[in-house]
């Protein structure tokens, strides 16, 4: 991080008050960002810990999950919970005087397999719409130089099937018309 002026240059997510909060993964470990400096969640001060026991308490299905996996620990299950809930690194705080935002995605690696996955994790939303698996699927792919009948088949769509997916995800987009416009809303959803 580069120092100007003794203070540390902020880039787009180093949230600067202590009031803001951004988690995300790194190599399987749950840090988080605040007052521009990145710590790890072992380092959390007591208020962070005791609003996560607060969220997880609000989600009887993801707090039931969280109990089956990690039984014997709340502090896992409260670790467990960040990372699957907030653990992508989208440049805007999830936690915010005192109060959880929507929650992130990021690409677990344990995403196909995971008895949890859609309790724990959830899809994004963009513009109050719920986004689904093959949406997120769909953009990703569209995000690339792949054409529109090699993404048909990696999805085993018949390009008729694939075209009026594609035209659906584009009306729950905000009708958009490109894909360029679908990668810049890929992106700022962490999606890509």
């Amino acid at each position: 991080m580069a120092l100007t002026n003794n203070q540390p240059t902020l880039y787009p997510g180093m949230m600067a008050s202590a009031s803001e909060v951004e988690f995300f993964v790194v190599e399987d470990e749950i840090n988080y960002i605040s007052e521009g400096k990145i710590n790890s969640i072992a380092n959390a001060p007591f208020g962070i810990i005791q609003l996560t026991k607060e969220e997880i308490a609000k989600d009887p299905e993801a707090d039931a999950a969280l109990k089956e996996w990690h039984p014997n620990s709340e502090f896992k299950r409260q670790v467990q919970f960040l990372k699957c809930r907030f653990g992508g690194l989208d440049y805007t705080a999830d936690m915010k005087g005192n109060q959880f935002g929507e929650p992130d995605y990021w690409d677990c690696p344990k995403r196909a397999t995971c008895p949890f996955n859609g309790v724990i994790c959830k899809l994004p939303k963009y513009q109050d719409s719920q986004l689904t698996s093959i949406d997120i699927e769909l953009m990703k792919l569209l995000s690339t130089t792949y054409t529109n009948e090699v993404i048909a088949d990696k999805l085993n769509l018949a390009f008729g099937s694939f075209h009026k997916l594609k035209q659906a995800l584009y009306s729950k987009l905000g009708d958009i018309q490109t894909k360029q416009e679908l990668a810049l809303i890929a992106k700022s959803l962490n999606l890509i």
